[in-house]
């Protein structure tokens, strides 16, 4: 390692340890650095461009790219004497990602000492690596190489006159079900993700409308996922995406963040369509997360490598082989997302030790990534790393007002009060009332903040019409509906790629429906809790009050709108059929 990986301050904190294919490569022996302050000074000093690679531990083709080009000698000794080479890790860094990224992993891009864009690619062999790395070269040393400006107004909203109203949420669900692919369900053609925010997005506008194309497009795509080859039916868990229309050829990573939106979106439709098969691949997906994507104490994991040769085995050859490995890092937006997922699943499908691991997770998150006046960090890899990132507060909130909804332990409502506001504090654009995706103060080298995406600003507005709900608040209703506001214009422009901001636009817009459960715990207060978690009702949400019972030793349940309560019972069955519960609590433990 060269004096310049050496010291790393905590400005230049972007990565950590470099991490490279697990198979046999070189690529260790090219001098990268951190994305930091000292790569772009000596850029500057020694006039030499910047070569940027951004990977993932998952990603196939970033493990390809070490094993050939980043192992070619020719290509080694062309980056250390004319780049500076910074290596940066996509999980770790998204804010980097997020600028730079072109159009895949492994990301090769090409900047000047400022950070400024001057070229770039994905995936480049070795023949075409050691000649564009001397084209780059001596094009930059004689200063004839076009600078692209980043166009920043990509990531700003189209404006959206005239305010919020349904007809945002409605032209979402239409922008679905025209992308529907009605011969192998899901979106689009090849490649073909599993878009859960728009499946959710598509059970909760047939829950209000009842528009049976919007159950159809969810249930069926559903439906051919689990059929598929998405799906491992060996040992469980969801591939990232497929190479396919049909789902026959997946991409075989396996990401916390794809396993927990299923996981959540399963439920959903079993809520609604009473069929087996959504509880039980609910189940054995949450399974999956937990036996292979958890410690099975406190930490959730974020990914587990994609390896082709292993996956296309059957039961009894992968049992002879070391299955591929997991990344043991906790990404705190990843893992507080998933402990969400893992509370309400547990909760509703009868399975407290889903429950309880989520509760483990999230004091985790608390005890070990947060800091005072800063929020939450990014990762933890045996310690905390990277604050600032609007997605980690955001996440880690809506995940303690899961924890106090379902719990009713005030702590959690106090933890994700105090995110809230350090995230008004330190990510409001009062300009534009958009969040800017890293903080405004202590931003890495060669950024700036921006306004973050469709799906944090959807996060950090769900987030506080959750709290409202939870604590009562109005403040953070009217902060919510200036964030939708400014960001309506998003809708249209993402496509179905913004479903989850309509769907939050249709929280704000209809509401949340709270069901109140006070009095004595037990079973009787545990029925009432299932029942309401099994609610297909869209935006229905527990809330434990504890030990509110008018009468000694009553537990009762409350169904609340803003405006009024509708219902007051003791009785499961009765709270089952308000809430329009389709299966009865006692048959789906198994």
């Amino acid at each position: 390692m060269d004096e310049n990986q050496a010291e790393i301050g905590e400005e230049d904190a972007a990565g950590g340890e470099f991490r490279f294919s697990p198979r046999g490569n070189l690529a260790h022996e090219i001098n990268w650095h951190t994305w930091g302050s000292r790569a772009f000074q000596r850029a500057e000093s020694e006039g030499k461009p910047v070569l940027l690679s951004i990977s993932a531990v998952w990603c196939h083709w970033c493990h390809v790219m070490d094993e050939t080009s980043y192992s070619d000698r020719a290509v080694i000794d062309l980056i250390n004497r004319k780049f500076v080479p910074v290596r940066v890790d996509s999980d770790r860094n998204p804010d980097i990602n997020r600028r730079y990224n072109q159009g895949g992993w492994p990301t090769t891009a090409f900047l000047d000492a400022k950070g400024t864009l001057l070229a770039g690619a994905t995936y480049i062999p070795p023949e075409a690596m050691r000649a564009a790395l001397e084209r780059i070269s001596d094009l930059y040393a004689k200063h004839e190489i076009d600078i692209v400006e980043p166009d920043q107004d990509f990531f700003l909203p189209t404006a959206k006159g005239g305010g919020l109203d349904l007809g945002i949420v409605e032209e979402s669900g239409a922008q679905i079900l025209r992308a529907w692919d009605r011969a192998h369900g899901g979106l689009g053609r090849e490649p073909k993700f599993p878009q859960t925010e728009a499946l959710e997005l598509a059970l909760e506008l047939y829950a209000d409308e009842g528009n049976r194309e919007h159950l159809v497009f969810a249930r069926t795509s559903l439906e051919a996922m689990i059929g598929s080859n998405l799906l491992d039916k060996v040992e469980g868990g969801f591939f990232r995406y497929s190479t396919t229309r049909d789902w026959s050829i997946p991409h075989y990573e396996k990401m916390l963040s794809d396993n927990a939106g299923l996981v959540s979106v399963l439920l959903k439709a079993y809520n609604v369509t009473g069929a087996e098969i959504f509880r039980r691949t609910a189940l054995e997906t949450a399974g999956f997360i937990i036996g292979k994507l958890s410690d099975g104490v406190s930490r959730l994991y974020g990914s587990q490598d994609a390896d082709e040769r292993y996956y296309l085995l059957g039961a009894a050859e992968r049992a002879a082989l070391t299955p591929p490995p997991v990344d043991m890092t906790v990404y705190t937006d990843l893992a507080a997302r998933a402990a969400a997922s893992l509370l309400v699943v547990g909760t509703a499908l009868g399975r407290p030790e889903h429950a309880r691991l989520a509760l483990s997770s999230l004091d985790f998150l608390w005890s070990e990534s947060y800091r005072p006046g800063q929020g939450m960090a990014h990762y933890h890899d045996g310690e905390a790393h990277r604050w600032g990132l609007l997605n980690d507060s955001v996440e880690a909130a809506a995940a303690f007002l899961y924890a106090y909804a379902y719990g009713g332990d005030r702590r959690q409502l106090e933890r994700a009060e105090t995110l809230l506001r350090l995230v008004m504090d330190l990510h409001w654009d009062g300009e534009r009332s958009l969040f800017l995706d890293t903080a405004r103060t202590g931003s890495l080298p060669a950024l700036r903040p921006i306004p973050a995406e469709p799906g944090p600003q959807a996060r950090a507005a769900e987030a506080m019409l959750l709290y409202s709900s939870l604590g009562g608040d109005e403040e953070w209703r009217e902060r919510a509906g200036a964030v939708l506001s400014a960001a309506a214009g998003m809708v249209a422009a993402y496509g179905f790629m913004a479903a989850d901001l309509a769907r939050v636009v249709n929280l704000y817009l209809r509401g949340q429906v709270v069901v109140k459960i006070g009095g004595e715990p037990g079973a009787t207060a545990h029925s009432l809790l299932r029942v309401a978690a099994l609610s297909p009702q869209a935006r229905t949400i527990p809330m434990v009050c504890g030990k509110m019972g008018r009468i000694e030793g009553e537990v009762w349940a409350e169904v609340c709108t803003a405006r009024a309560c509708r219902l007051r019972t003791s009785d499961p069955e009765v709270l089952s059929g308000d809430l329009g519960v389709i299966v009865r609590t006692g048959k789906e433990g198994g």
